[in-house]
């Protein structure tokens, strides 16, 4: 099966002065409950809570503001699928992607860094790990033992596509789940 590319979304002005109302509204059509933010002044975790993302900002130290003059990309995810969103130079894209992309997939779970957590504030738990004191705030809440244990895994679904002569690739991927999920 031959994969079948996403469309771009389409992005309004919105975005521009509101971009936490424009993934809201995002969220809330596919169905999507994590976000994964990149940004010039650092990473921004999210969840979809009710009317309004709730963001790492004020829970781990030097998390940024969710704004659209510093975002570099954004991804909104869950099972049911990721929109991506990213910047090309001043113009902004944005596509979803489902398991309707393709029927060959593999799962592969990255143990994300952490080795000691704090207790939650608002639903995130603030994982540090190292004598450098490397931190960051996830939207779930995870305790010592999980982390202990390398459960704090981010799932990433690789789709497979297959060229003419049968040759496997991998075309594209996206984000599916923050485990241990359902705390």
């Amino acid at each position: 099966m031959s994969l079948s590319i996403p469309p771009e979304i389409t992005i309004d002005a919105s975005f521009l002065d509101a971009p936490a109302n424009w993934l809201l509204a995002q969220a809330r059509q596919y169905k999507l409950r994590y976000m994964l933010a990149h940004a010039d002044d650092g990473v921004i975790w999210g969840r979809i809570d009710g009317d309004a993302p709730v963001t790492s900002h004020g829970i781990a130290p030097h998390s940024p503001k969710l704004r659209s003059v510093t975002l570099r990309q954004c991804r909104l995810f869950d099972v049911t699928g990721e929109l991506l969103l990213w910047r090309d130079a001043d113009r902004w894209h944005a596509r979803f992607a489902g398991d309707n992309v393709a029927s060959d997939y593999i799962d592969e779970d990255q143990i994300l860094w952490g080795t000691d957590a704090e207790a939650p504030i608002n639903g995130f738990t603030l994982v540090t790990e190292g004598a450098q004191g490397m931190r960051h705030a996830v939207p779930i809440i995870v305790t010592k033992e999980q982390l202990e244990g390398r459960q704090l895994r981010l799932r990433v679904r690789h789709y497979i596509d297959y060229n003419d002569d049968g040759e496997a690739q991998i075309t594209l991927s996206r984000l599916v789940q923050l485990l241990p999920e359902g705390n």
